[in-house]
């Protein structure tokens, strides 16, 4: 089989069902489940659906003249519930979680206006991701974990006023939405996506030398010095910077790597949500070369932010769907009433058979890969159970040295239930490395299940 033929297995339909799930009709489940980008105009409507009637979403106004609903509520309150942004964006700059109360089950922050917000929050996946931190003893952390439809079940970060690290943190959750880490080799994500729409299959050889820890110009061309082969698949799932130089020079231009790289997590901003925040950003040269090889593999010139990076991940377990996290699940009024909000409607930022064909390589990192060392024996998650992400580090001295471990990915990778981004700011002694750190959160946040 065509290493690129979409197959219809439970993670490729996860983009479907997702459409549904959030609230989205069954014109949006059908554009979820293609491979190419829904129309700039796409108007989805919602559908009756073995009798539930799914919610309205659109990407345009609603066409004038839709035929009158007597039991419409009155138009002034239609207009008000059009301008609600979709999500808890609405509620941007209003969730202090230094105020979170353990209500039950969940988390709640009251607000200004008396209401109270109910978070998405899993108690006991925020604590084990606080306690890891606490292990990590890192100068800065932080973990970000979400289910595939962008609820955040675990957001925690620490750093300590001893740029040595130690057990004495405190909480910032500012690291959380902060592109504060180079993204270092997580940026081969982006690269490895832009290269497979470019046409390169995972497994077509290039021979290569050198590139453990370094790209130069011999490593752009066929050498005399050449004298491994292997493919992008290994490239990605070992951090082999030599290979994506080389299959970068020949490949893509400039402008390709930057535009995928911006439609995933490097392009600014967040999507709309009540944490705000950056997702990342990438800084591309304006020329081939090797800089441009460089900054493909994550030496220089990228930026990604703990929740960039999870909802990089997630945008790989949905099959290429971007989906805007959301912290707040529900809004209690001031007269006791609950109130759930809508989620975003997510967004296709890549086909499903490029989506399709780096998760494979993910998988390779924690299987065989720069990864293996962690998830080998699985430490604590179901045998049964394969994770797909991708590690990254880079040592910076200012404003001192830290060395970035970085790990994003996602679990089961047949059937992906969550997502994660893991950053240790680590000294020259360290505790914890990312990918270890994300193995011990992921074997809670996957405790129910079987092994």
């Amino acid at each position: 089989m065509n290493e690129m033929t979409p197959m219809t297995t439970p993670r490729h339909r996860l983009a479907r069902n997702l459409a549904i799930a959030i609230g989205l009709g069954a014109g949006a489940a059908a554009l979820a489940g293609s491979s190419q980008p829904p129309p700039a105009a796409a108007n989805l409507r919602g559908a009756s659906l073995d009798g539930v009637r799914v919610a309205e979403a659109t990407t345009a106004s609603a066409a004038d003249g839709d035929a009158p609903d007597a039991n419409a509520a009155p138009a002034s309150k239609r207009a008000s519930k059009r301008a609600q942004p979709p999500g808890d964006a609405a509620l941007a700059g209003e969730i202090d979680l230094a105020a979170m109360e353990r209500v039950d089950d969940h988390y709640e922050v009251p607000l200004a206006d008396g209401r109270r917000a109910v978070l998405t929050l899993d108690p006991d996946l925020q604590e084990a991701a606080e306690k890891v931190l606490r292990q990590a003893k890192a100068p800065r952390g932080a973990v970000v974990v979400t289910a595939t439809d962008g609820r955040v079940l675990a957001y925690a970060g620490r750093r300590t006023e001893d740029p040595k690290g130690g057990k004495d943190g405190i909480v910032d959750p500012s690291l959380l939405t902060t592109a504060w880490a180079p993204a270092a080799s997580i940026v081969k994500i982006a690269t490895a996506a832009a290269l497979v729409d470019a046409g390169v299959r995972p497994h077509d050889e290039v021979c290569y030398h050198g590139g453990l820890r370094s790209v130069m110009e011999s490593n752009l061309e066929d050498s005399r010095k050449d004298n491994r082969c292997n493919d992008l698949a290994y490239g990605l799932a070992h951090s082999q910077n030599a290979i994506i130089a080389k299959l970068v020079h020949r490949h893509l231009e400039p402008a390709q790597l930057e535009a995928t790289a911006e439609a995933l997590a490097f392009g600014g901003a967040m999507p709309a949500w009540a944490m705000g925040g950056d997702a990342g950003k990438i800084e591309v040269p304006a020329a081939k070369g090797v800089e441009l090889g460089k900054t493909a593999a994550g030496f220089d010139g990228s930026w990604l932010s703990p929740v960039g990076g999870a909802m990089l991940a997630n945008t790989f377990a949905t099959g290429g769907m971007q989906v805007t996290p959301r912290l707040v699940a529900a809004v209690i009024e001031r007269d006791g009433t609950r109130r759930e909000l809508t989620p975003a409607p997510p967004r296709r930022v890549l086909s499903e058979a490029t989506a399709d064909a780096v998760a494979e390589m993910m998988v390779e990192t924690c299987d065989s890969g720069s990864a293996a060392k962690a998830f080998r024996g699985k430490g604590g998650l179901p045998r049964s159970t394969k994770v797909a992400g991708k590690t990254g580090t880079l040592s910076l001295t200012s404003p001192f040295y830290l060395q970035y471990s970085w790990f994003v990915g996602f679990a089961p990778a047949d059937q992906p239930e969550v997502s994660i981004s893991v950053i240790l700011g680590n000294t020259d002694l360290w505790w914890l490395k990312g990918h270890t750190a994300a193995r011990m959160v992921l074997a809670e946040a996957l405790a129910d299940r079987e092994h």
